[in-house]
């Protein structure tokens, strides 16, 4: 294109353009991006390659806006957590797939950050949402219950009723497993660690499987066996001097994270502490370095980038018209023995 003054430029593409290039209505091209199943493979790649070709960036906060949006929300604790990260990374190969975009929003787990994020999601009007845990807020279970998408809430399976479903596991059953574990094999003294519980049910779970463990077994527990630390590996060094300090006697700990049981296999290293001979440790998530470990760490294995796709799946499937979606979805796990315990 040349302009009057000689200059160069270049024209404003939008979908009537794309449309002519191609050689079809402009509503088959807006079909293509927003409901792709209403046009042939063959006309949907054919506007797609004059979409690459002509560098256009369709507008999805207008689409967005007319309710024909193909995105998914999502609201995330920090990503420090390596589970966390492999759960987004399933969400958004499942996404992807299904020719959806995905907008991700970190939140924390207060009531106040919850609605916050929860209410700057509903603002893109997404075609469904992905939410840690159970919701905690009222105010913000109404605001979903209300807002017309499905909803899956990922991670944790029990304890509370789902606004539409949840996808996970039972961390109650986790919990309760690897502390009937580290018992079998003999450790009678066995501590906890956990990043802090409050507001975040997935950790409130885990304890309260591990205190029913205990108390199935007849051991006596006591609050000062147990110890809330960031997550980090210096965390979970810290907690490991911690109970130590105050129990001299106790053989075991299980650690709510593969983060913190790494940092505090690395303090029982810089102290000449054999580990399981003085102390036994057990993690949770399985995370790469687990099984690298020296010794190669005992932990719960949860599928996380799985749970990611499944939760997508299920809010595609409804999306979809599937009307036999179930309400709870169990993705398993398993108890991973090796030498740290």
């Amino acid at each position: 294109m040349v302009e009057k003054n000689g200059k160069r430029g270049t024209a404003k593409l939008g979908v009537r353009e794309i449309a002519k290039r191609v050689g079809v209505a402009p509503m088959t091209v807006s079909r293509a991006l927003s409901n792709p199943d209403m046009v042939s493979p063959e006309t949907r790649a054919k506007v797609l390659a004059a979409i690459d070709k002509a560098g256009f960036v369709p507008n999805r906060l207008a689409s967005s806006m007319r309710g024909n949006g193909r995105m998914i929300g999502t609201v995330v604790p920090p990503l420090i957590n390596s589970g966390i990260a492999d759960q987004v990374q399933g969400m958004s190969d499942e996404c992807h797939e299904g020719g959806y975009s995905m907008l991700l929003v970190q939140g924390e787990f207060t009531q106040e950050a919850e609605e916050t994020a929860i209410r700057a999601l509903l603002g893109w009007r997404p075609a469904g949402m992905i939410l840690q845990s159970f919701v905690q807020s009222a105010a913000a279970r109404a605001l979903l219950a209300g807002g017309g998408a499905p909803v899956v809430e990922i991670s944790e399976i029990k304890g509370r009723k789902p606004i539409d479903m949840a996808v996970g596991v039972s961390n109650f059953e986790t919990a309760y497993a690897m502390t009937m574990h580290l018992a079998a094999k003999g450790y009678k003294r066995i501590g906890f660690v956990s990043t802090p519980i409050h507001g975040n049910d997935r950790l409130r779970q885990r304890r309260t499987g591990y205190h029913a463990a205990l108390a199935e077994l007849g051991i006596a527990n006591h609050d000062d066996m147990e110890v809330e630390v960031p997550i980090t590996a210096k965390g979970g060094a810290d907690a490991l001097l911690e109970l130590i300090a105050r129990h001299a006697d106790i053989d075991a700990i299980f650690f709510s994270s593969d983060t913190l049981a790494v940092g505090a296999v690395q303090e029982c290293h810089r102290r000449g502490w054999a580990v399981p001979g003085r102390i036994a440790i057990a993690g949770y998530g399985d995370m790469d370095i687990a099984a690298q470990l020296f010794p190669p760490l005992t932990t719960v294995r949860v599928d996380r980038y799985e749970m990611g796709r499944r939760a997508v799946r299920q809010l595609l499937a409804r999306l979809n018209g599937d009307a036999k979606v179930p309400t709870v979805t169990s993705i398993g796990f398993e108890i991973v023995d090796r030498d740290s315990a």
